[in-house]
């Protein structure tokens, strides 16, 4: 097997023990979050979200946030979802940059529902 693959597959497994671990981390943090105010995010698309979704969770898909970030609460946690954790990651990434500080990327979303 060539060489460069078997760094590609390390790699790509570091990737995602850290992904697990820091959604893990957040998790951990969710109840907390939740007894500041925190307001939980859900940005999948409408059709699923509609399928199901985490009681009392708000849903702005990933595509029409930077057009709703204004009906998120600055002052308080946000604590993002979606089906894996990669879009709720991006959208992490674009509050950030707009001046949102308390954002945290809980992954997938049924991993809310005991909270």
């Amino acid at each position: 097997m060539n060489e460069n693959i078997i760094y590609a597959f390390i790699a790509l497994a570091v990737f995602m023990a850290y992904k697990k671990y820091t959604q893990y981390q957040v998790l951990k943090l969710v109840p907390s979050l939740l007894s500041q105010g925190g307001q939980i995010v859900d940005v999948r698309t409408v059709d699923e979200f509609g399928l199901s979704h985490k009681d009392g969770s708000i849903n702005i898909p990933l595509d029409s946030l930077k057009n709703r970030m204004k009906e998120l609460d600055n002052t308080k946690p946000i604590i993002l979802c979606c089906a894996s954790g990669s879009r709720s990651a991006l959208a992490k990434r674009t509050l950030l940059a707009n001046g949102f500080e308390n954002v945290h990327n809980a992954g997938k979303w049924n991993s809310l529902i005991k909270f």
